[in-house]
């Protein structure tokens, strides 16, 4: 089959291309073979190609097309780390970098479809409105409705958490015996739950009931429940986790039918497995695990055991680098930091006893003369009736098939390795052509290799490039692959050690290979041979022949800068462009920050406004080399002997520059700019914004890392604007970041319905001034304040991220009925009161029907409620089907419905034939342009004359001044609404006046 982006050809088309490219062949065959020949040739050639097109098409029906990107729609419902709305408005958490992924692997435009919940989703995937639903678990149940994926997309499994300041201990079933669990009432893991606590002695667990993880969450923040029971993707920033069950993989799931996109799927999820082996725990400890409280507690049997234990002795083996090793006679290496990182908090002192092999290591621990061993590579499987345990697999351990550079691995007759990789061995060769060689270590494998005892040798990886850098004598040895298989390291101790196995169990953390290679580019940036051992290797040979000396000298330094230059490749370059990456930017900035006397540094944080949209529209391939011009660009801005250039991520990059003062900085900065943006121009005809975020780092300071964290949050503040493009970290934005932290405190823990009011501004006749209509208008009673009234821009761009600007939207809404319901009873007068809605609800569905359900509760007639928009939605959002639905509804059920500023932006007529408007409100903007008044005055009269001819009533906005109010009689509209006559005012001013 063909296979073109992931994308499988049906039939038809691949028949179709087949026939083109023969017919495209025979064209150029013919206009190069027959271009001299006599002219009524080339006319039946030509003939020829025409009646293969007819037959084609004849053949095919019409169904020609060009391949497109498939739209695949996802339901978005809330779940903290799974799916998160960006400051920016943008999507983001774990299921999104997951998809973006598949997206690589698969022709895919992927769009989100918000709803309200996990079973709205299931309903809009039952109705095909979406195409995929993301995090399902398997059921029965379940499967038949809906399709799954073949491979899963993730993990979860069940936790008990509790508060921060609880001091149960991880898995402290005593301690768990006498607390109250809280857990939702539809749970699906209850009885795994109950088999977990049966397992460990608690028998009847006393056990609160919720309706949603809302309540389940409310009642453990007021102490009503110890702990709660959930799925662990639930748990909140600081959360402690005590314990575990039922792992349990999720999936993908479609409605019934959709072969053709799962199929796309199936195979872009394997894709992403083999070559992206580490994303699903990536993205686990970036989302859920970073979040986790991990404060170390310990239980009161542990404690104990560490008054009596004063000092812990630990066994380790030599030559296992860069995990456990000596040097100078010291234990080094990363089991002793691994050790060390945690440990000593518990008051244990450490005593390193050096031991001869793993054979020596094992029987010490068992009769006592260690407590630990640091590195071992036993499995549980060879720990059976020795009375040792494994307490925690702390690192795995890449191996390598190392050969001579001129052997190949096809010929490989005899392979060296030791005892523990034997098994190893055994999987990788063909007993009856080749055998293997046991050696006592990894050193000693290499050396059969070298001379000859050997064809290949299974190593360390690790171990083996550490050998290759600081011992010449294995120039002619290189690791030619990297075996698909690898083990684990661990601690060891014994059986009958159960407190300190629950005690390192708790305080050691993994290794995890970018720690490793850090480690070893660290160690060995620019390693040197021992000349000592140099000396004693090759006595005669330097006496003799110091020529050769000179020579070798010139291999090792080959080799050297040839592996330098190959691990700050994989460790610090970026991988699809020529750049290097934060990881070196920090290294080597934290390098020159220490050793640097003379001036000073600053971190600019750099990107590009409008690159998502770019990368949309003209595909990733695109946008990708658009980012290698940028890079190339920013490298000729900098100095490399005292600057660096680096790429974090997508088109976003860091620069470290040389600063003498702000000045010169901010002016060096605005020119890196504006040539960029003049070259993204000539290369796109696109004008995209460049913006950037600067931190100058004081000399003092020699933490790059946050450094390049305040260059950031500087950057968030940097707007598309020239004035505010280029924008400093300082003591003012600093203010302005705690003041935003804690405003979005403050607005997240507020009562909508307490702590806000709604106000109301008249719409007034100006023939008359009668108040004949108003506009609601929502306000903040900061309870910090003593209820200080607060205008909406302290609070709507916080809740229009976070999303709750639907409910406050429909509180006002609310509050206006309940008004309007009271004044009716009382038999007063009442006016249509126009409320505002957020451009939210209209994309999603149900407003409608909300809408109408608030009336009917009040018992408020139609024609008393006004829906208002923007122009900017009709005019931006109306091609989204969602929101024309929405409309739809509206029309039909003959709800109001008022354009707010329009004139605003771009104003079109055809504003009218898309939305059945009541009301249209003209901006303020129009009453300001005195620039050619008749021309104005002609306009807004033709618009006021249409609407009252499509029945629709006008509305002045911002009327001030006795000139406006002239200019609206000149031009036949007479409803105002201003400040001439009043400002917004709360509900009894309102009721007084409307008196």
């Amino acid at each position: 089959a063909i296979k073109l982006k992931s994308r499988l050809f049906s039939e038809k088309e691949l028949l179709y291309t087949i026939s083109v490219k023969i017919i495209v062949g025979r064209v150029v065959f013919i206009k190069s073979k027959y271009y001299n020949r006599k002219k009524w040739n080339i006319v039946r050639m030509f003939g020829i190609f025409f009646g293969i097109l007819c037959f084609l098409f004849a053949f095919f029906e019409g169904d020609f097309y060009a391949a497109e990107k498939r739209l695949v729609k996802v339901a978005f419902f809330p779940m903290d780390g799974y799916h998160v709305r960006e400051a920016d408005g943008s999507y983001g958490g774990m299921d999104v970098e997951y998809l973006n992924a598949i997206c690589e692997y698969t022709d895919w435009n992927v769009e989100y479809v918000e709803c309200a919940s996990w079973e709205e989703a299931l309903q809009l995937l039952s109705e095909k409105k979406v195409d995929l639903v993301g995090s399902a678990q398997y059921s029965e149940e379940r499967a038949e409705s809906y399709q799954y994926a073949d491979l899963a997309s993730g993990y979860t499994f069940g936790v008990i958490a509790t508060n921060p300041e609880k001091t149960i201990a991880y898995e402290d079933f005593e301690a768990m015996q006498g607390i109250t669990f809280g857990m939702v009432e539809n749970y699906v893991r209850k009885n795994e739950f109950l088999e977990y606590l049966s397992d460990h002695g608690i028998k009847n667990p006393q056990i609160r009931y919720y309706e949603s993880t809302d309540q389940l969450q409310q009642a453990l923040d007021q102490g009503e429940i110890d702990a709660f029971v959930h799925t662990f993707t639930e748990i909140k920033e600081g959360q402690r986790l005590i314990g575990r069950f039922a792992p349990r993989p999720f999936y993908y799931i479609s409605y019934p039918g959709n072969e053709d996109m799962m199929r796309e799927l199936n195979q872009a999820v394997a894709d992403v497995k083999m070559n992206q082996l580490e994303l699903e725990s990536e993205l686990m400890n970036k989302f859920y695990y970073s979040r986790f409280d991990k404060a170390t507690l310990l239980t009161t049997e542990e404690k104990q055991y560490l008054e009596e234990k004063e000092i812990l002795k630990v066994g380790y083996l030599d030559g296992y680098y860069p995990f456990s090793y000596e040097e100078d006679g010291k234990f080094k290496g990363l089991s002793r930091n691994m050790l060390e990182a945690n440990l000593p908090l518990t008051g244990l002192k450490l005593e390193y006893v050096k031991l001869d092999n793993p054979k020596a290591a094992k029987k010490a621990l068992q009769d006592g003369s260690v407590d630990l061993l640091a590195y071992c590579v036993d499995s549980k499987g060879n720990l059976e009736d020795s009375g040792l345990v494994i307490v925690k697999e702390y690192a795995d351990i890449p191996l390598a098939i190392i050969m001579k550079r001129t052997e190949n691995m096809s010929n490989t007759m005899t392979l060296a390795t030791v005892d523990h990789l034997k098994n190893k061995a055994d999987a990788m060769i063909d007993e009856k052509k080749s055998s293997i060689l046991i050696c006592e270590s990894q050193e000693e494998c290499l050396q059969e290799v070298e001379n000859g005892q050997a064809d290949a040798a299974l190593c360390n990886g690790y171990l083996a490039e550490h050998l290759f850098r600081t011992g010449f004598q294995y120039e002619d040895l290189q690791i030619k692959s990297v075996y698909s298989g690898k083990y684990s390291i661990s601690v060891e101790v014994r059986e009958s050690d159960e407190q300190l196995s629950d005690i390192l169990t708790k305080t050691l953390a993994d290794i995890d290979s970018k720690t490793i290679s850090e480690y070893m580019l660290k160690e060995n940036t620019y390693p040197f041979v021992n000349i000592r051992a140099l000396i004693q290797n090759y006595s005669l040979q330097i006496i003799v022949f110091l020529i050769c000396v000179v020579i070798l000298v010139i291999i090792v330094a080959r080799h050297l800068i040839r592996d330098e230059k190959k691990i700050r490749k994989l460790m610090y370059k970026d991988t699809s462009m020529d750049i290097w990456n934060l990881n070196y930017l920090l290294y080597w900035g934290t390098q020159k920050l220490q050793t640097e006397q003379k001036g000073s540094y600053a971190i600019v944080y750099l990107n590009l406004a409008q690159f998502r949209r770019y990368n949309i529209i003209y595909g990733w391939n695109a946008g990708e080399q658009l980012l290698n011009h940028i890079g190339l660009i920013l490298k000729e801005q900098v100095d490399e002997k005292t600057e660096i250039c680096a790429r974090n991520q997508g088109d976003r990059f860091v620069l470290m520059v040389c600063c003498t003062d702000k000045d010169t900085l901010l002016k060096r900065l605005q020119d890196i700019k504006k040539h960029l943006e003049k070259c993204i121009f000539e290369d796109t005809d696109n004008r995209m914004a460049v913006q950037m975020g600067i931190y100058i780092i004081p000399k003092s300071v020699h933490d790059l890392q946050l450094a390049v964290s305040y260059a950031n949050q500087a950057l968030e503040f940097a707007g598309d604007a020239k004035e505010n493009a280029l924008m400093f970290y300082d003591d003012e934005l600093e203010q302005m970041i705690k003041e935003r932290h804690e405003r979005e405190k403050l607005l997240e823990s507020v009562d909508i319905q307490k702590d806000f009011v709604a106000y109301y501004q008249p719409k007034v006749d100006i023939r008359s001034g009668e108040i004949v209509g108003a506009e609601a208008l929502v306000r903040f009673k900061n309870p910090k304040e003593n209820g200080a009234i607060k205008a909406p821009g302290f609070f709507v761009p916080y809740y229009e991220q976070t999303g709750k600007i639907t409910e406050l939207d429909f509180f006002v809404c609310e509050e206006v009925c309940k008004m309007l319901r009271r004044r009716l009873d009382e038999g007063k007068k009442v006016v249509t009161i126009s409320c505002n809605f957020s451009r939210m609800h209209f994309i999603r569905p149900g407003f409608a029907e909300r809408f109408e359900h608030v009336l009917e509760k009040y018992q408020i007639e139609k024609e008393l409620i006004e829906v208002e928009i923007t122009e900017t939605l009709v005019m931006e959002e109306l091609q989204q089907n969602m929101v024309k639905q929405n409309l739809d509804i509206i029309r039909e059920e003959g709800i109001r419905l008022s354009i707010d500023d329009f004139g605003a932006g771009y104003s079109s007529l055809g504003v009218f034939e898309q939305i059945p408007a009541s009301v249209v409100k003209l901006d303020r903007s129009f009453l300001l342009n005195k620039e050619d008044y008749e021309r104005q005055v002609t306009i807004m009269r033709g618009i006021v004359n249409l609407a009252t001819d499509l029945k629709a009533q006008v509305v002045c906005e911002g009327v001030e001044t006795d000139e406006d109010v002239s200019l609206m009689q000149e031009i036949g509209a007479y409803i105002a609404q201003g400040y001439y006559y009043s400002k917004p005012i709360p509900e009894e001013e309102f009721e007084e006046r409307l008196n």
